[in-house]
């Protein structure tokens, strides 16, 4: 991960190295506009020379321009390039004064394309154009190029300090950024725990609330229903009613506890979401008398609260619909663990019903909540041909 300001320093360090890399390039061509313009020699003489020139033009774009990863990486082909390019300009200088004014590129190009010792070293070599030609004073000769050779060394080691250090400092932004990121990272774990957690407290509080005061009231209605005599009431319109009214009550007391249990996730809280499932099989079957079986598939791993939350409300949901309208004999209840999703797997050999039906309250519910956390719930049925119900959730792990 990069910051705006370290991917201008990226594109402007990019910018230097071409705009070096195409340098050599513009002085070639400029001296060897000068030589043609100030020589005197024949035109084929001129012709040999501007060949030999354009022969070390195409060797520095093949080994710079044109491969500019190979600079300060491969060792000995940038050393053979710097070889060829003192070869060149040798010959070019010894064929006309004016490439002289190349010589001193050569001394940058020592930095710019050899690595650690080995820039030095060729700055060293970079006066060899210099000694093939004639000298009326060599030792005047040698104190020059020792002047300018230490000259250049100075400046090449401040150039490679300065790039180091901007290296370093690329480097220690580098680590800042990423601390920042994985500080904004942390901040927003905390934050969404916190979230969480305020949420199910709040889950909590509503659940305490609607028991003691919804669930409660139905009880007590229950209560005063059954406490009636059957003989005191003679059979009739009244009776009718009674019992209508005992079974709505009684109806939405189960519903009432459902919707405890969907706020508060019970089970969960002691148990692993295989062992509450199983324990929701068995409850289900002691209920409705009705042959029911429990699998577990793949290797069972600790999920996030809210996936679990959603299997076994799903398997719940599912089993309820199966005790109330399927009218089965027997219901396969099956929990894969798989390496991205869970799936639970609810099949009965009940009625079935029409895909066209399968719009309840419950149904509905159950696909929304299965919806926010990007899963799936399908179903196939047919009536009188049984009822399969799969929902399928990612698995969001967490740590126990």
């Amino acid at each position: 991960m990069t910051s705006v300001a370290e991917q201008q320093d990226l594109a402007r360090e990019q910018r230097w190295n071409q705009a070096w890399a195409w340098a050599p390039l513009g002085l070639l061509l400029l001296v060897s506009v000068v030589w043609v313009a100030t020589g005197t020699r024949g035109w084929p003489e001129r012709a040999v020379t501007l060949g030999i020139a354009a022969g070390l033009a195409g060797w520095h774009w093949w080994f710079v321009v044109a491969h500019p990863q190979w600079w300060d990486r491969w060792v000995w082909p940038m050393a053979g390039y710097f070889a060829g390019l003192l070869a060149f300009t040798s010959v070019l200088v010894l064929r006309g004064d004016a490439f002289q004014l190349f010589v001193p590129m050569c001394y940058a190009l020592a930095f710019f394309t050899l690595s650690g010792w080995r820039a030095y070293v060729g700055v060293v070599a970079a006066n060899i154009p210099w000694l093939v030609l004639p000298a009326t004073n060599p030792r005047q000769l040698l104190l020059n190029l020792a002047l300018s050779t230490a000259l250049a060394v100075l400046v090449g080691a401040m150039i490679r300090a300065l790039g180091r250090e901007t290296v370093r400092r690329r480097e220690t932004n580098a680590e800042l950024v990423a601390v920042a990121a994985e500080n904004a990272r942390l901040h927003s774990l905390l934050v969404e725990r916190a979230r969480a957690a305020g949420a199910d407290g709040e889950r909590a509080r509503l659940a305490r609330e609607i028991h003691d005061t919804v669930a409660q009231g139905l009880t007590g209605i229950v209560t005063q229903l059954e406490a009636i005599d059957e003989r005191a009431v003679p059979p009739g319109p009244v009776r009718s009613r009674l019992e209508i009214a005992g079974g709505l009550a009684r109806t939405s007391l189960v519903e009432v506890r459902r919707s405890i249990e969907a706020l508060r996730p019970g089970p969960l809280q002691d148990a692993r979401l295989g062992d509450a499932v199983r324990q929701a099989v068995a409850t289900w079957r002691e209920q409705y008398g009705v042959a029911a079986t429990f699998t577990v598939t793949g290797t069972p791993q600790p999920l996030h609260s809210e996936v679990e939350v959603t299997v076994l409300r799903a398997a719940q949901e599912t089993l309820s619909n199966v005790g109330r309208h399927a009218k089965a004999q027997r219901v396969d209840v099956t929990l894969s663990y798989m390496e991205d999703v869970i799936i639970l797997d609810v099949c009965d050999d009940g009625t079935g019903f029409s895909p066209r039906q399968a719009g309840g309250f419950g149904l509905t519910a159950l696909r929304e909540r299965v919806r926010a956390l990007a899963g799936g719930v399908g179903i196939e049925c047919a009536p009188g041909g049984g009822t399969a119900v799969s929902v399928t959730v990612p698995v969001i792990g967490v740590d126990r």
